[in-house]
């Protein structure tokens, strides 16, 4: 019996040789099956199909790509805040910074005026007393606003000649021994501003002969 699209066998009558001996039947195998034929052979390579994960893989991989999503979000959110943060630490800065500059100019110009008064009385015939009484009065209040900023004077006469604040000029001959090694003469005043240096003195040194 031949079943569709299945092999059949055909088998051949019986033959005899030539001896008058029966040779048994001769089987032919026929395959009908219809991609049998040379240009229809199965294609060897299988085709690729996309792996299915089971369901609570995809729901954990869904659920990755959202916080993914939503962390993506927030951080645009932070950057942006602290940009604007960052522009208003500025802008606060600056203007700190440009009223502390008019609240100094502003001492600045008080000196400027007496200065100038000074200059105009002595312009207008006045006293050599009294330019000089100006001048000092200005000199004072000058000394005052730089005090009102933390600005001094340092000290240096008879005091031992320290390089971090003093910058020797030259020696003077001393005959004192306690005197050798100290600031003997103050050629140009140095200031501080707190502990920072803004110029040293400039001052002589006693040597002692």
């Amino acid at each position: 019996m031949t079943r569709s699209g299945n092999p059949t066998m055909k088998s051949s009558d019986s033959r005899s040789d030539s001896s008058g001996t029966e040779q048994p039947a001769e089987f032919r195998v026929v395959d009908k099956r219809h991609f049998a034929g040379p240009g229809n052979a199965p294609s060897q390579a299988a085709v690729e199909e996309k792996p299915r994960y089971p369901t609570v893989v995809e729901e954990l991989m869904a659920r990755l790509s959202e916080t993914e999503r939503r962390f993506d979000e927030k951080r645009k959110q932070v950057d942006a805040e602290i940009g604007k943060m960052r522009t208003r630490l500025e802008t606060d800065y600056e203007r700190k910074v440009s009223l502390h500059k008019q609240k100094l100019l502003l001492s600045f110009l008080d000196v400027l005026d007496n200065l100038e008064r000074a200059i105009e009385a002595a312009e207008a015939g006045g006293k050599t007393e009294d330019l000089l009484q100006g001048v000092e009065m200005t000199a004072n209040a000058f000394r005052s606003k730089l005090q009102e900023q933390g600005v001094e004077a340092i000290p240096v006469l008879d005091q031992p000649f320290d390089p971090n604040l003093h910058q020797a000029l030259g020696v003077i001959a001393v005959s004192d021994e306690n005197k050798d090694g100290q600031v003997a003469e103050e050629v140009l005043r140095g200031y501080k501003l707190g502990d920072q240096l803004l110029r040293p003195a400039q001052v002589r040194v006693g040597k002692k002969q």
